[in-house]
């Protein structure tokens, strides 16, 4: 059985996440009792077991149940239920450790008194222990939902100080803006047209990460994605994202039909070139791109409704990407984009089979 991307990538985090905890509790281990090989071997399971569990439930529950729920409220439930799950492993490891250890039944170590297990609840110790667990959690989702709320690699940029001094870079830029979007709010109403995009944007999230996007901005009912050139250019995944978000939309239509009575159709425009990246703002920082490539990538992305198209790409792009056999390509001819001075020549890109387009390139990747 082949594993699609998205679940490659979900087992590589768990992975990442559980070898991080299982390194962080023999650190701990080797900090509260030395050398001694039974206590390590306990911390080191319970790590384990505590990644593992951790990130798997993450992934695949809190992910998709929580993302409307506040803040706060995500933060009090992924603190409890991760205090929850390190606690009960640290009691279930002692059991079955003791019961390893001197040949009792596993019933017999939490029974017996003189059996140490229930004293060890009980004592001050483990309250303790409960209570470091607590912060520690607390400490670990806040974090997580900090970097949730800035974005892919925002946090860490700023902790490595990469964007201190501005820094000239190479980047694939994508304006991808929602058709008719005025009509869609007036009809909808501001809250629950407000839901729609929330929707929508949920919903383009998946194609986005596996075609190796950043998001950049949301701006009203418009998404500005990125790539590094690499990413964007191997396996033409800066166009291959535009087309599995379209087919993701597709597969949802009835979905958004029967909730709002519109479904999202769209349109973008992509260009590559340099960009100034740095930090910027004093209340409010922010890691933001200056230069005319952005600017650029707007205006193509304003040709679609004039050539009636749904993708547009700059020459520049073009000659960068192996659209031949996957796409079908055409000339929308030199335009003076506005605000502009110079020539460009726009290229409009459409699936030659649509159905099988994702699938030849997960195979190139795989």
């Amino acid at each position: 059985m082949k594993l699609s991307r998205q679940t490659k990538r979900n087992l590589k985090s768990i992975k990442y996440f559980t070898i991080t905890t299982s390194i962080g509790a023999f650190f701990l281990a080797l900090i509260d009792h030395g050398l001694k090989p039974f206590a390590m071997l306990d911390d080191i399971i319970i790590g384990f077991l505590f990644g593992f569990i951790i990130s798997s439930v993450d992934i695949y529950f809190f992910s998709k149940r929580f993302r409307r729920l506040s803040f706060t409220a995500t933060l009090i439930i992924r603190t409890a239920f991760f205090t929850l799950v390190a606690a009960i492993l640290i009691i279930l490891v002692g059991i079955l450790n003791l019961g390893a250890r001197f040949g009792k039944q596993y019933y017999d170590v939490i029974r017996d008194n003189g059996g140490t297990m229930m004293d060890y609840i009980k004592s001050e110790e483990f309250s303790d222990i409960i209570i470091y667990l607590i912060l520690l959690s607390f400490i670990i989702n806040f974090i997580l939902q900090i970097n949730k709320l800035l974005g892919q690699n925002v946090m860490l940029n700023y902790l490595r100080g990469k964007y201190q001094t501005p820094l000239e870079e190479e980047l694939i830029f994508m304006f991808l803006d929602l058709k008719s979007s005025t009509t869609i709010a007036e009809k909808l109403g501001l809250v629950k047209n407000h839901e729609f995009l929330n929707d929508f944007f949920h919903d383009m999230t998946e194609p986005i990460l596996e075609y190796k996007g950043n998001i950049y901005q949301y701006v009203g009912d418009e998404v500005v994605l990125t790539w590094k050139p690499q990413e964007g250019i191997e396996y033409n995944n800066c166009i291959n994202c535009f087309f599995a978000i379209q087919n993701k939309i597709l597969l949802k239509k009835d979905y958004y039909l029967n909730n709002y009575g519109v479904y999202p159709e769209f349109k973008a425009g992509l260009h590559i070139g340099p960009v100034i990246t740095g930090e910027m703002g004093e209340i409010k920082k922010d890691i933001v791109y200056h230069g005319d490539t952005i600017n650029t990538a707007a205006r193509i992305q304003a040709e679609c409704n004039n050539f009636r198209k749904r993708v547009l790409i700059s020459e520049d792009l073009n000659n960068e990407l192996d659209l031949k056999g996957y796409y079908s390509t055409e000339s929308m001819g030199n335009i003076i984009l506005r605000g502009k001075e110079k020539e460009l020549e726009l290229i409009s890109v459409e699936e030659i089979q649509p159905e099988m387009n994702n699938l030849v390139a997960s195979s190139q990747v795989s």
